[in-house]
């Protein structure tokens, strides 16, 4: 009563005020009786039911699994409330039920919704199932192992380089279908990779390219590719005389030449394993000129740019 009097003061305030008021009390008023109406009359609601197969551990699915069944349901309408307030209950389908002997795992309509009947509410008709059935292949064979080949290119920056072959976590995965499926598959892909202008060490997780009719286990793999920061470095190195005949010596003047190159960081305080080499059977002893070519020998695979301060030494012949 307080409540109504309430209202009625308010409404005597202002005609701005009483016009809300009276707008909302017919709102009310109408909600009321769609309510009454609504509840007590069928109505039709889809609903998503998610679906789940109870596999035994040899057995690999080689078709894709809806994951969830569109279910048209027809029930009075305030029942429905326990459908909106509620999380659905998965349909849970046994392997041994539904494998059909060849291959394949099959569950009908008319099953589908026997089975959906025993998790929905009692008093529901099912009106229709989307997809209306469950056709899925399987194979019970073990997995073929096979390598993966990955599809990567990968490049530093300019002042970057590659220290490193790439690093795999596992060189080869595991393969289920059919015996005919399995014979032709000797190798899978990664899919395309493609990184630039690097400036850290890359790691990712990769994922196996889809083979049709058959799965992958696992599905990717991770990778890394070291990548190092280069630095200039110059260093003497050694000439080294190569193909001198026996009983004669090369005497080189200057018998060192200063190399420079550029190395990843961790390198930076190793020798530098390269050599300046003069060959013998390059002298020019017919030339007026006493000097003889000097180029490169050995070169670590981690280095660039690799240059000698100059290109020739002068030299002289002993007899022993």
């Amino acid at each position: 009563m307080q409540l109504w009097d309430n209202i009625r003061d308010k409404m005597q305030q202002s005609p701005r005020t009483r016009s809300i008021l009276l707008y909302l009390m017919f709102v009310v008023i109408s909600a009321v009786f769609w309510s009454f109406l609504t509840f007590n009359r069928d109505v039709k609601l889809d609903i998503e039911v998610p679906v789940k197969i109870n596999l035994p551990r040899n057995v690999h699915l080689l078709s894709r699994v809806p994951d969830t069944l569109t279910v048209t349901v027809t029930d009075r309408g305030y029942r429905f409330f326990s459908y909106l307030f509620r999380k659905s209950q998965p349909l849970t389908l046994r392997f041994s039920d539904y494998n059909d002997g060849s291959g394949y795992f099959k569950v009908d309509q008319s099953h589908l919704k026997k089975a959906l009947a025993g998790i929905l509410n009692k008093h529901a008709t099912i009106v229709s199932v989307l997809p209306e059935n469950i056709n899925i292949r399987f194979t019970d064979l073990p997995g073929k192992k096979v390598p993966v080949k990955t599809d990567i290119i990968v490049e530093p920056r300019e002042d970057y380089t590659l220290f490193g072959a790439l690093i795999q976590s596992q060189d080869s995965v595991l393969v289920f279908s059919d015996a005919k499926t399995l014979s032709d598959i000797n190798e899978v892909f990664t899919y395309h990779v493609e990184e630039t202008d690097l400036t850290d060490t890359l790691r990712r997780k990769v994922t196996i390219a889809p083979i049709s009719g058959a799965v992958v286990e696992p599905r990717a793999i991770d990778i890394m590719v070291p990548i190092e920061k280069l630095k200039s470095q110059k260093r003497s190195v050694k000439i080294v005389v190569r193909n001198a005949p026996p009983g004669l010596k090369m005497l080189l003047f200057p018998s060192d030449v200063e190399v420079s190159y550029r190395s990843p960081m961790s390198r930076i305080n190793d020798e530098s394993g390269i050599t300046a080499v003069v060959d013998y059977n390059s002298v020019d002893f017919n030339s007026t000129s006493n000097k003889v070519m000097v180029h490169i020998g050995e070169i670590p695979a981690a280095y660039q740019d690799v240059k000698l301060s100059h290109d020739s030494v002068e030299y002289i012949i002993e007899k022993h």
